[in-house]
């Protein structure tokens, strides 16, 4: 007779295997992705059994006496017996592939170990010395930070927010744009936390009352790295930290998957064409341009082509560039740089963004003499960057000499394909969409399922909006013109503004009413 011991319900003593339970047969394939599975379930198989056997466990059913699994082999009569007597359940094996099953489990054990390390570093806060090997998963403090980020990777977060509170410790990630919790803790680990962050990102650790920025190459999986960006502020109750995870595993430089639709894509292969002028992306933080521009110079990216770019800090490493990162300490300004760029004869030059009037006159020097200038400004919109280049001190003339186009982008939420619903829209939707109230149409709103973690979105898509300087703007700019006077005639020769774009997108069930009007109300 097999002896089982436990020393609760969820931690299990590694049993004789003699005895078998016998399991429930039922070899159908299961959608991992439909399933959410707890915590509890998760703790009664340790992960690398989980591993080991390709299993993972869902979920309890029969009155909780059956423990349902998912197998790459679920005809595997001895693994299922092994495991039925270390469970102490009864099993049923669903089939699901290998490595669909290895992806959740380092999804859902990931917040396990996270949460564990979190219990111990509380019960023996600790910081990691120099001389400690900064991979040793078996010290809490290490783990408790990998498991983070791993698990923000994992999710597609572009930030980690660590911020200590009075009686808590909140780790929050930006999905989606959207800020999600994803833990709360005690506070007392935030000044453990802080100090292991700075010691992997090269920073002064002693160092508690000014901020800090640093970056980090962190390995994930076998052959990926993740570049994080680290910034420092000193609070009320210790160091709020915000890492930037500026090339997440979905990032792909290539222009078709960056949100142009057919029309705003065509017009970009136009500009990409250009020899010379001024081309600015525009939009707010976390909106997208520095992607959108990296798509482009990918795009023209070769050998005959010497491109050379000036960025704080170098987001992305790409191959045949010269790429210059500012360092304002050292007096490496974006201007004294570009004043340099000249003698190293470029084609084509990325300025990371226009701050101030200098650096502007200088990018507008570069496209006059012959080079094809990129650069970023933040402005509501298309029309709007025309006259804050004039706001800024520089003279119209040169504005409308050197300008060539403007690329207003914002990000907006793309609805989950598993859980979108199917609606007809109302009467005052149909008029702001452009439709008669009398006309039938159907559009989409949120769901919740498990793909989208109960969001209803998934993922992000980009709106446009191109300005293509012409005669007309160019005479209006001369003779004094105005935002709207420029949005007027930009408009008259085919400019699609942001919210025909959102539209667009609303009508062809890729986003909602609701995100329409949370981005249209950015910049209205």
């Amino acid at each position: 007779m097999a002896s089982f011991l436990k020393k609760n319900k969820n931690e299990a003593v590694e049993p004789e295997l003699s005895t078998a339970i016998v399991p429930i047969p039922k070899a159908r394939a299961v959608d991992l992705d439909m399933i959410k599975v707890t915590q509890d379930v998760l703790l009664l198989i340790p992960e690398h059994i989980a591993l080991a056997n390709h299993m993972l466990p869902l979920y309890l059913t029969n009155g909780g006496n059956v423990l349902v699994v998912a197998m790459a082999d679920p005809d595997n009569d001895d693994t299922i017996n092994n495991i039925g007597i270390y469970t102490g359940y009864q099993l049923e094996a669903l089939y699901a592939p290998a490595e669909k099953i290895e992806e959740k489990i380092r999804a859902l054990y990931t917040t396990q170990r996270a949460y564990s390390a979190a219990k111990e570093l509380a019960a023996a806060t600790e910081t990691v010395e120099s001389n400690v090997d900064e991979n040793d998963e078996s010290i809490p403090i290490i783990r408790f930070v990998n498991n983070m980020i791993e698990q923000a990777v994992l999710l597609k977060a572009s930030d980690i927010h660590i911020e200590p509170h009075e009686d808590l410790l909140r780790i929050r990630f930006r999905i989606d744009g959207k800020m999600i919790v994803y833990m709360d803790t005690e506070a007392e680990l935030a000044p453990s936390v802080s100090s292991r962050i700075k010691f992997i990102a090269g920073l002064n650790i002693a160092e508690r009352r000014i901020p800090q920025d640093g970056r980090i190459n962190y390995n994930y999986g076998k052959e990926q790295t993740v570049d994080l960006r680290i910034s420092i502020l000193p609070g009320a109750f210790g160091e709020t930290i915000v890492i930037r995870i500026t090339t997440a595993l979905s990032f792909k430089l290539d222009k078709h998957s960056i949100g142009f639709n057919e029309e705003n894509l065509q017009t970009f292969d136009k500009i990409l064409g250009y020899t010379h002028g001024l081309v600015l992306l525009t939009g707010p933080t976390g909106s997208g341009k520095t992607t959108t521009l990296y798509a482009g110079l990918s795009e023209i990216n070769t050998p005959d082509i010497n491109i050379i770019t000036v960025e704080d800090p170098v987001e992305m490493i790409m191959p045949n560039l010269t790429q210059v990162e500012v360092n304002p300490k050292a007096g490496l300004t974006f201007a004294s740089v570009m004043r340099s760029v000249l003698r190293q004869d470029p084609d084509v030059v990325m300025v990371g963004e226009i701050r101030d009037e200098e650096t502007a006159r200088i990018a507008m020097t570069l496209s006059i003499t012959g080079h094809l200038v990129f650069s970023t400004l933040h402005t509501f919109d298309s029309p709007s960057a025309v006259m804050r280049l004039v706001d800024m001190g520089v003279e119209p003339y040169m504005v409308y000499s050197a300008l060539s186009a403007v690329i207003s982008q914002r990000l907006v939420r793309k609805l989950c394909p598993h859980c979108r619903q199917k609606f007809a829209a109302t009467p005052e939707e149909k008029a702001y969409l452009g439709f008669p109230v009398d006309q039938d149409l159907n559009i989409y709103r949120a769901g919740k399922c498990d793909h989208c973690n109960g969001t209803g979105y998934n993922g992000r898509t980009a709106v446009h909006e191109i300005l293509l300087m012409s005669s007309a703007i160019r005479d209006d700019l001369v003779a004094g013109g105005s935002t709207e006077s420029i949005r007027r005639i930009a408009k008259s020769e085919g400019m699609h503004t942001l919210l025909d774009n959102l539209k667009e997108l609303v009508l062809n069930g890729t986003t909602t009413m609701d995100e329409l009007h949370r981005t249209y109300s950015e910049f209205t």
